[in-house]
């Protein structure tokens, strides 16, 4: 190589490098509009490398959103995430980042955190129909069919008229009007007589007493302590997390029944129990998939001395 030529060579990578932020950002995103997306990701990675504070994190987010997308629509879908979660870092209420992440976490298998996704981005904007529809995609394929048809509806309400057939699809088939199932008839039947218990006769001293006296009443049996029903704790958590707030928030607002017992409170051994599970590393919303069923383990009243 001539003296020249690496002269020139080292001269423009010295002007590449003395390019700013804004001037690799401007140009990145010129050569996007111009569908030159190749030439944009070199930019806007140029851009990130010559980063400054005095730039503001909010426009470095920014780049990583748009290389995120740029790499996403090349299908570099392992570099795309990275780019995400940086920009995710700074942009904490980027619905539509939070979706798109979700997108490719479920393309690739991962459907606890597209969930988790899915659910922070409609916590940001509670009218992403998109996102439920999502939401309820990833739970389908899990084989929660609840919770996808309360997705799917709620993204049909949203006007997402492909939500509304799936909704459909996956609502229970209505009972026939004007028939009776067999264990219904069998209770409106009438039962047999039954024969009457012979009259007792009143001994004397119960008579002479009844006349000078009243009998008294019979005690009435204590009440039993009444039970908080654990449908009312999942019924709470499901309106929660339906109105767009994270599991973990519904969570950590719920009354624990020992402490205040309320209609709508939920067991102490379930709320430690999704905490735990948290905190060993299970996603939100897998947690609460795991600890908040009817049938939970956790919910079971304790035994007594008698059991």
């Amino acid at each position: 190589m001539s003296p020249n030529v690496l002269a020139i060579l080292l001269i423009a990578a010295v002007c590449a490098q003395a390019e700013s932020f804004k001037s690799w950002a401007a140009r990145a995103s010129r050569e996007e509009r111009e569908k030159d997306e190749r030439a944009a990701v070199v930019s806007y990675s140029n851009a990130i490398s010559s980063w400054k504070e005095s730039d503001g994190k909010a426009a470095r987010a920014k780049a990583y959103c748009a290389r995120g997308a740029l790499r996403e629509k090349a299908g570099d879908v392992a570099e795309a995430l990275k780019d995400y979660a940086e920009c995710l870092e700074v942009d904490k209420k980027n619905a539509k980042i939070f979706h798109r992440r979700g997108q490719l976490r479920m393309k690739a298998g991962k459907l606890s955190s597209a969930i988790d996704d899915f659910y922070k981005a409609v916590a940001i904007d509670i009218r992403f129909a998109q996102a439920y529809a999502d939401r309820a995609a990833a739970y389908e394929i899990q084989g929660d069919k609840a919770f996808a048809l309360e997705d799917y509806r709620h993204a049909c309400e949203l006007k997402l008229k492909s939500a509304c057939a799936k909704a459909k699809e996956l609502s229970p088939p209505k009972a026939s009007k004007g028939k009776k199932s067999p264990a219904a008839s069998a209770s409106t039947s009438i039962p047999p007589a039954s024969t009457p218990a012979p009259p007792t006769t009143p001994s004397l001293s119960t008579a002479s007493t009844s006349k000078n006296s009243p009998a008294p009443e019979p005690a009435a049996p204590p009440k039993p302590a009444r039970r908080p029903r654990f449908p009312d704790c999942l019924s709470r958590l499901d309106r929660c997390a339906r109105s767009g707030k994270a599991f973990g928030a519904c969570v950590s607002t719920a009354e624990a029944c020992e402490r205040n017992d309320v209609k709508d409170c939920c067991p102490e051994a379930c709320l430690n129990l999704y905490r735990k599970s948290v905190n060993d590393g299970t996603s939100e919303a897998g947690a609460y998939r795991e600890v908040f069923t009817p049938d939970a383990a956790c919910a079971a009243p304790p035994k007594t001395d008698d059991e």
